[in-house]
């Protein structure tokens, strides 16, 4: 990374209080940053931080005392460093070019403008591949399969047959998109598989983390809505429906058929009940299990999933009992002692 400050202050629209022509050369946090390096401030309350730290130019959002780094004035310190990131991840990122020589392109494919497809890539037949899509080593897209412009799949990614993928997506390594879904009926003692003919629709910009699976439908669509982000080891299972601009966490599992609204927010290691509805701008917490619907706004968490407030009244109280046992046995030896008396 080479820039001036000059060239930070243009790029995130802020206003410089020092020296517009130092050179920055990294990216780093309060504590960390060196010499060279642009870190931004959060809160006021880590000015003591600031002073301390030999960053030499800052992201700010009012003029710090004591500050020896030149500072940049913006309204927004954190949207301004993402930014400066990711202008730095366009500089470091080296995606494949053009066609590699081992990639098998099947019978009837399409492939916009500007593809870039990586080695030992599998394009199965009647496949559209959208402008200036970038297909890392490894990945496989079934037959029938459509992908939107600007979508970003890295290695050994999985679409299956018949899937869509919108605009500006990202798949990150090892996510598969329309395995089987978990569809099973008890036949004789044994289980008896259920085809699973329906698809996965994927909205523009939708984000996929790594070793997540998201399962096709039995039959119709399992649905992910714009702007969702979903991270590693996700769990979405058949027919689930999840709306617009919803984040889920690490290690979450929601089951088959479950409707997930529209900029809900899930903590990692959370888990929901297939067929339930979960309303638009729920929360739930970390490790939460909710097991019946939701309605909109609510904040819920714990197993089973209740209103936040009340989960934690109840924790509270937990540390609590084996006291109060030990004077509810005390009170009824005096109250049978009473009796007797």
């Amino acid at each position: 990374m080479e820039m001036k400050v000059s060239d930070i202050a243009a790029l995130v629209g802020g206003a410089i209080a020092g020296d517009p022509s130092l050179p920055i050369t990294g990216l780093n946090g309060l504590k960390e940053a060196q010499p060279g390096d642009l870190c931004f401030l959060r809160s006021i309350k880590y000015a003591d931080l600031l002073a301390e730290s030999r960053a030499t130019a800052v992201l700010v959002k009012e003029i710090v005392d004591n500050c020896a780094a030149t500072m940049i004035v913006v309204n927004d310190p954190d949207f301004a460093f993402a930014q400066v990131m990711m202008h730095y991840q366009q500089q470091q990122t080296h995606h494949p070019k053009g066609i590699h020589p081992t990639a098998v392109i099947g019978e009837h494919v399409t492939l916009g403008a500007n593809v870039a497809i990586d080695a030992h890539v599998r394009i199965a037949d009647h496949a559209r591949i959208g402008d200036n899509c970038i297909l890392y080593a490894g990945v496989y897209i079934g037959h029938h399969c459509t992908i939107g412009p600007d979508t970003l799949i890295y290695p050994n990614v999985t679409i299956r047959e018949e899937c869509q993928v919108g605009a500006r997506c990202i798949l990150h390594s090892n996510s598969c998109i329309g395995s089987d879904g978990f569809g099973y009926a008890p036949m004789g003692g044994q289980w008896m598989k259920i085809p699973q003919v329906g698809c996965v629709i994927l909205e523009d910009d939708v984000e996929i983390g790594s070793n997540t699976s998201v399962d096709r439908a039995t039959f119709g669509e399992t649905r992910i809505g714009q702007g969702t982000k979903i991270d590693n080891l996700v769990q979405i299972g058949h027919n689930v429906q999840i709306g617009k601009h919803s984040a889920i966490a690490g290690s979450v599992g929601i089951a088959g058929s479950a409707v997930i609204g529209n900029r809900v927010r899930v903590g990692a290691q959370s888990g929901v009940a297939g067929h339930l509805t979960v309303g638009d701008d729920v929360t739930i917490a970390g490790r939460g299990g909710v097991t019946k619907s939701v309605e909109p706004g609510k904040f819920v968490s714990g197993f089973p999933a209740r209103d936040h407030q009340e989960e934690r009244r109840i924790k509270v109280s937990l540390p609590r009992v084996p006291e109060l046992l030990r004077r509810v046995r005390q009170l009824e030896r005096e109250l049978e002692a009473l009796k007797e008396g």
